[in-house]
């Protein structure tokens, strides 16, 4: 039987950062045993805080972070929620100049359904797809 747990922010940017030797031998141990059995589920919630401390803390430039994010959803450790949201977001925030929230969140509408995100920030009306402005 396959062990899907839940992980904290913490814990994936212990990946990306292994500024904390402990807990980065701990992510590299559990990563190991999971090789055989089990997976880490990363909620949408963590990738965008994530992205946002690998940004704002650690300073990290925008295309290393999309790098780091493709990498999770390539590896059979993980699943990601939102997983195709998520993949289309990054590729998006490579095309273009857009924010990976705002598209992230307008991709997440889209695939639920909606036909448009509604928004009161004029940049990303103007940038991402499907938002739009509503006054």
């Amino acid at each position: 039987m396959t062990a899907r747990l839940g992980i904290d922010t913490n814990v994936l940017l212990r990946i990306a950062v292994p500024d904390d030797a402990a807990q980065a031998d701990a992510v590299a141990s559990l990563l190991k045993r999971l090789q055989v059995d089990g997976v880490l589920f990363v909620n949408v919630s963590v990738v965008l805080e994530a992205y946002w401390v690998l940004n704002r803390k650690y300073h990290y430039p925008r295309d290393r972070i999309l790098d780091f994010i493709q990498a999770i959803l390539e590896r059979r450790e993980f699943e990601v929620a939102a997983y195709e949201a998520i993949g289309n977001a990054v590729y998006l925030c490579r095309m273009t100049n857009v924010d990976f929230a705002d598209v992230l969140l307008s991709e997440m509408n889209r695939l639920d359904g909606c036909a448009k995100t509604l928004t009161f920030d004029r940049k990303a009306a103007s940038r991402v797809p499907g938002m739009e402005l509503l006054a």
